[in-house]
């Protein structure tokens, strides 16, 4: 009241007065300061002996150091997580320390919590309290298969519950009758351990945890264990069962007797917070607004004061880290969706940090193998040509290297539909045995579990009987195929027949005689499946090879070396619906194939009507068989026994004669210039008894000339004269030598 009447109108009348009005002001501003209380807030802890103590004395320090006059922490023993949890559920804890495993079940209503709550809100996640299974030395168990029917300490009472180790064998494939489960604390498992009356225990701590480094009667347990690995297969899978796992490692050297690296899974200790703590009022004050992101940061920023100055005497710290890359570790599963709760403030900060989002280097795996695949592809398309040609030249290659694609294909494939389910798929050289033994031998008990995989099963199956089909049938085929009858690999200057039909043994007939080319190599290329063995019979198919694919593909022309043949006669099919038209088809790809050397192609027409279209396609020559027939039959009608002139002229035989083409080279040069008759008349005054030669026609170009007559094709007198390029068509009964007959070298 005498504030108020010092500040009535007349009495501030002069300077020193407004001073002494604020001085008092001043003073019970002061002194209101100096009487508010701080506001307290609970953290729950541990037992005093444990870790979760020290800690908690160090985030007080961190906490009072920050907000000096504000803020008080009180450390409060507990038994551990599950009471901490309970504490933050009445409200009668402000921050706790817990297993996330815990807080897990704890948000979900699960396990050992009946109801679901949301009042726990994560802010940091500390470190991993690791899940240790470690054996009896004596009993030379090393593996995790190797514990079925042992004796073994998976957790303290009560039976009957779930935890950690309980989990891991469950997704590991065991059944009740494996587990011979002893619950108990772990100081007596310590006893059991050392009189051989245990075979192994798990504990899930910090490491090292002091429960096996300590002496006790100068007795340490880590000299007298074995530590188990977990794989990482199983990990995974316990991981996508349990996100709140995590797969750590237990460094070498850790412990006595430990030499290597121990894989292992474990859960983290977190730091939680009540649900709506900033809004706590102590006497009218609230906490500072930015509190909780305060305390985020520093748990971070002074790690090393929270583990080296929490002030509790004989506790350890200095093997922890408190590591803001881990800072979510067993908050967010592998898709970084929260599976506890975070505090809205924390979230914040953590997102300022880069840790809720994915960087370049979560996706990095799969930036690599699509990079993989796109430059494997860019080089299979670029050389698609190389690979298919190679193909096509090396058949059995071809066949192992699609079953080595579909073997890998399958496999991963496999890996990726089961390896979080099915501990046979759980790594890749697993996946990769598995399917072995699905191919030769069924799955027995690796068989798929989930939907795709048994899909993706089937499919393999039928895959792999269509290729084992194939390889019988390439392995038959090269069983049957008689070794002497292969063609040479160095063949040139040969001749190949394209397609079979009823005119073929003829032509082979007509080629072996000894005025046509007896010692020249043939190659039949046909898809029609030959009696080989009984064409070998035949005396005229010697040095003849068969290839049985198909003629209009490129590998098959290349096997048969059509670039380097003399000629290649392409017969009709006689099985195809328009043998005219893959006869082009054939030719085309001969031309293809023959860029730079082009044999001589002749080519069987059907239908006389197609002649100028296969040589359009290619063909040097067309013979339309069932013309020439007609025309003798129609000929035959007027000019009896004609027919027996043209099977004289066009059957190779002793007796009879037969119509050449004789080249430049093989004829004297005292010809050219001279006319046909002249060229005639002088063959006729040389004429041979035993073989004479009649002059019937000349080749010029692609022209035929057959009895030329005067008129305007010849020069100046009208006569047709012999040009450098000229070849001459004559009838005899054996191929004529001319130079010799005209005594010229």
């Amino acid at each position: 009241m005498r504030i108020h009447t010092l500040l009535e109108p007349g009495i501030l009348r002069t300077f020193s007065c407004r001073i002494a009005v604020t001085a008092v002001v001043v003073l019970a501003d002061s002194l209101v300061g100096m009487t508010a209380e701080p506001i307290t807030l609970r953290l729950a802890t541990g037992s005093k002996t444990g870790v979760y103590y020290p800690i908690g004395c160090g985030i007080k320090k961190v906490i009072e150091d920050a907000y000096p006059n504000d803020i008080r922490i009180e450390v409060v023993q507990t038994s551990g997580a599950l009471e901490n949890l309970r504490l933050i559920d009445k409200g009668q804890a402000d921050l706790a320390l817990a297993q996330n495993d815990a807080v897990y079940y704890f948000s979900r209503g699960r396990e050992m919590f009946s109801l679901p709550s949301s009042k726990a809100l994560a802010i940091a996640s500390l470190y991993t309290e690791m899940v240790q299974i470690i054996a009896n030395r004596k009993s030379g168990i090393e593996y995790l298969d190797q514990l079925k029917g042992r004796r073994i300490r998976t957790g303290s009472p009560p039976e009957n519950t779930s935890n950690s180790a309980t989990l891991i064998f469950s997704l590991d494939g065991w059944e009740a009758e494996d587990l011979t489960d002893i619950r108990c604390s772990f100081s007596e498992a310590r006893s059991l351990l050392l009189s051989n009356s245990l075979d192994a225990a798990c504990v899930t701590a910090g490491i090292p945890t002091p429960l096996l480094t300590e002496k006790i009667d100068g007795i340490s347990l880590q000299d007298y264990v074995t530590f188990i690995p977990i794989s990482e297969g199983l990990a995974n899978r316990l991981i996508r069962a349990f996100p709140y796992f995590v797969y750590t490692e237990i460094p070498a050297h850790t412990y006595s007797m430990q030499d290597k690296v121990v894989k292992t899974v474990g859960v983290r200790a977190i730091l939680i917070a009540r649900k709506h703590l900033e809004e706590t009022k102590v006497q009218g004050r609230k906490l500072p607004p930015d509190f909780i992101k305060t305390l985020t940061t520093r748990i971070f920023e002074q790690e090393k004061t929270i583990r080296f100055e929490h002030g509790v005497e004989g506790a350890d710290l200095s093997g922890y880290r408190f590591s803001l890359k881990e800072a979510l570790y067993g908050i967010l599963d592998h898709r970084m969706a929260p599976i506890i709760p975070i505090h809205p403030d924390s979230a914040a900060y953590y997102l300022e940090k880069g840790l809720m989002k994915r960087t370049v280097k979560d996706y990095l795996p799969a930036i690599l193998w699509a990079s993989g695949c796109i430059v494997l592809l860019i080089y299979v398309l670029r050389y698609r040509s190389v690979i298919r040609r190679f193909a096509q030249k090396h058949v059995h290659l071809r066949l192992v290297a699609v079953f080595v694609c579909l073997y890998v294909i399958g496999t991963l494939a496999m890996f990726f539909c089961e390896r979080y389910s099915n501990r046979s798929f759980e790594s890749v050289p697993e996946a990769f045995w598995s399917i072995t033994v699905y191919l030769f031998s069924g799955f027995e008990d690796r068989y798929p579990i989930t939907w795709p995989g048994r899909v993706i099963s089937v499919l393999i199956f039928i895959l792999s009987v269509f290729f084992f089909g194939a390889v019988a049938g390439r392995f038959a085929a090269a069983f049957l195929q008689r070794v002497e009858n292969k063609m040479p690999k160095d063949v040139v200057d040969h001749i190949v027949i394209c397609n079979w039909n009823e005119h073929g043994k003829r032509v082979v007939s007509e080629l072996r005689h000894p005025e046509g080319k007896p010692n020249t190599d043939i190659v039949i290329v046909t898809k029609k499946l030959l009696d080989e063995k009984g064409l070998q019979r035949l005396p005229a198919f010697h040095r003849v090879y068969c290839i049985n694919e198909d003629p209009i593909r490129h590998g098959t022309l290349k096997s048969a070396r059509v670039s380097l043949a003399d000629t290649i006669i392409v017969l009709s099919d006689d099985e195809s619906p328009d043998p005219d038209a893959k006869s082009a088809m054939i030719i085309l790809a001969l031309l293809s194939e023959c860029k730079k050397r082009r044999p001589h192609i002749i080519a069987e027409v059907v239908n006389s009507d197609n002649s100028q279209h296969l040589k359009d396609a290619g063909a040097d020559e067309t013979i339309c068989t069932t013309e020439i027939g007609v025309g003798i039959l129609a000929h035959c009608a007027v000019n009896k026994q004609l027919s027996v002139v043209y099977k004289d002229l066009l059957t190779y035989s002793f007796e009879g004669n037969e119509i050449y083409i004789i080249p430049r080279e093989s004829y004297p040069a005292t010809f050219l210039g001279k006319t046909f008759a002249e060229c005639g008349q002088i063959l006729y005054a040389k004429r041979d008894r035993t073989n004479p030669v009649i002059l019937l026609g000349i080749r010029r170009k692609d022209q035929v000339i057959m009895n030329p007559r005067k008129g305007s094709v010849g020069i100046e007198d009208g006569e047709l004269r012999i040009e450098p390029e000229d070849a001459l068509i004559v009838m005899a009964f054996s191929a004529p030598d001319l130079k010799a007959c005209f005594d010229e070298p």
